[in-house]
């Protein structure tokens, strides 16, 4: 007896096998910034008392305001990591930076703010301060970022950048979003704003779009 292959069934493992090589095509697009195991492609912009590669994790301590800088950069891009700030520092204050510029010294540029009072915000490191939220976008702010942030877990951050268009993500949801074209290409950053303590993170990486 001759078996026919129904085509309803045919058609959908095609989809579904296109749907998994789509997605495994679009993952291999990701570079990532930390290898898990060094600080290998990282700068440091000044003294810190620690930055090491521990348990798959990227470690940053200090006690001043530093940014540890990434050799990679580009221009239009999605970058996602993972962070966990510590939890007996109520103050504490971290970032993510991307299109940073300048070769020496503190850079310009931006930065996902990592912190319990503005997660997600957008703040331009010499390029203006507070980019997101200000006070036409405050009350908007409040209402996507509430509750958003886990002072005592860990974190995730996404940033998308398209041209002068900037938008942020804490843990899945919009947070922040800017139109801003003072820097459109640079590298990638961490931040600790000092005062000590450890921000970890992990799970770096960006891709282009």
């Amino acid at each position: 007896m001759k078996t026919q292959l129904n085509p309803f069934v045919f058609l959908a493992s095609f989809a579904l096998a296109s749907i998994h090589l789509y997605a495994e095509t679009k993952d291999s697009e990701w570079t990532p910034l930390f290898d898990g195991k060094s600080t290998k492609g990282w700068t440091p912009r000044a003294k810190v008392e620690s930055f090491q590669a521990k348990d798959g994790q990227l470690h940053l301590s200090s006690k001043v305001n530093v940014w540890v800088v990434s050799d990679l950069k580009m221009a239009d891009f999605e970058v996602e990591a993972e962070v966990k700030i510590p939890t007996d520092y109520a103050g504490f204050n971290s970032g993510l930076g991307f299109r940073l510029i300048g070769e020496k010294g503190k850079p310009k540029g931006y930065q996902c703010e990592i912190d319990r009072g503005k997660p997600g915000g957008i703040y331009g490191i010499g390029m203006g301060g507070w980019l997101y939220p200000n006070k036409k976008t405050d009350a908007e702010y409040k209402a996507r970022s509430k509750g958003l942030f886990k002072p005592e877990e860990w974190n995730k951050v996404r940033v998308a950048c398209k041209g002068p268009s900037i938008k942020t993500y804490v843990n899945g949801k919009l947070v922040g979003e800017v139109e801003h074209k003072q820097s459109l290409e640079g590298h990638f950053g961490i931040q600790h704003h000092g005062k000590g303590g450890t921000v970890a993170f992990r799970n770096l990486r960006a891709r282009k779009i």
